[in-house]
């Protein structure tokens, strides 16, 4: 009598065959038993990994980037209607570039708005994993375009 386990289904099983090979009774697959080796007639079954840590490419133009939870539509909205105020930035996570946001509306006295709405409109346009990879994650302190 033998414990084995199935290198396809990894289930345990027992077997009372003195023979090189045995049949899985779980998945049907031969599997060795160590009195002879014999090469199976396909691959293992290999640990899947259903959970990848994202990898953050700061700068790069192609690569998958994590979602952040910050909608690109929200932000350009904020951008189009609030964005002499910087809430958009502030929506971001960027507090540093919404205050300088707001400082330079008061000194430009709004002329800074227009390129604000042109930065609402991109944000708009844009893709979520771009809009991800240039506002949130960006190590920029005033991502601007």
């Amino acid at each position: 009598m033998a414990n084995l386990q199935c290198p396809y289904c990894r289930q345990m099983f027992t077997t009372m065959v003195n023979a090189p090979q045995v049949q899985c009774p779980h998945c049907g697959n031969i599997v060795n038993t160590g009195m002879g080796y014999q090469q199976p007639n396909q691959q293992p079954y290999q640990q899947q990994q259903f959970y990848q840590q994202p990898q953050y490419a700061y700068g790069q133009q192609s690569g998958n980037v994590a979602p952040s939870g910050k909608d690109h539509i929200v932000a350009g909205i904020l951008c189009l209607l609030l964005g002499g105020l910087g809430i958009h930035y502030f929506y971001c996570g960027k507090a540093g570039a919404g205050v300088i946001c707001l400082l330079l509306t008061f000194i430009s006295c709004g002329i800074w708005g227009v390129l604000l709405l042109i930065q609402g409109i991109m944000m708009l346009t844009m893709s979520q994993e771009e809009f991800d990879r240039k506002y949130v994650y960006s190590t920029s302190s005033f991502p601007l375009f």
